[in-house]
């Protein structure tokens, strides 16, 4: 079993590496909470592979700690393919070209990689393969939260002081405000909320 969840985060790090290295301004991208979660679950997979083979090497205990970020990580793939698909309308909202990759990558391969089959990998690795590393401690269902949690408070510190452009426009002056949007930006907490219970449950 955590012989296939190596090889499935083996996987989710040459997608992730491979992706994420074709894309032009690095450090731009860092703006968008999905390229984040994206970034932050390539670490996750690298330190979980680590310990992993050192597990298998040493024959020792994974420590419930791993299977805690991996939760964390798939929680927040999970998310970026909900508001990918909802949000972004599977990216037609947002106009992603050639000219944000470096040449020969397609952007419509990147958005399939990291909003459709990294986070998959992710969740299939974590329910079906990883049963055998301990995960007891529910304060890892608040702790899956905390990275999306800074992100929107830091967007919107970022937004009001105009410290950047606002790469989702949620706070824009022109955009009325309505129940509507009200309710849909509130989607984005309730899913991450629905997908991290699920996840926990199942686990």
């Amino acid at each position: 079993m955590l012989i296939t969840a190596l090889i499935i985060n083996l996987v989710i790090i040459i997608c992730e590496c491979v992706t994420l290295g074709h894309i032009r301004g690095k450090l731009n991208i860092l703006k968008y909470y999905t390229y984040l979660q994206n970034f932050l679950a390539l670490i996750v997979s690298i330190i979980f592979s680590v310990c992993l083979i050192t597990s298998f090497l040493s024959d020792s205990t994974i420590p419930e700690f791993i299977k805690g970020l991996r939760y964390i990580a798939s929680c927040g793939l999970l998310a970026t393919t909900f508001i990918f698909i909802v949000f972004l309308g599977a990216g037609k909202k947002i106009a992603i070209t050639g000219d944000d990759f470096l040449s020969g990558f397609s952007p419509v391969a990147a958005n399939t990689i990291l909003h459709y089959i990294c986070p998959i990998l992710s969740a299939v690795s974590f329910v079906f393969f990883e049963r055998e590393i301990n995960l007891t401690n529910s304060i890892w269902t608040g702790a899956a939260a905390i990275p999306s949690c800074l992100y929107w408070i830091i967007y919107l510190i970022l937004s009001a002081t105009k410290l950047w452009e606002e790469p989702y426009d949620f706070t824009s002056e022109k955009k009325k405000s309505t129940i509507g949007e009200f309710l849909t930006v509130l989607l984005i907490p309730l899913s991450f909320v629905a997908i991290s219970f699920i996840l926990w449950n199942v686990k």
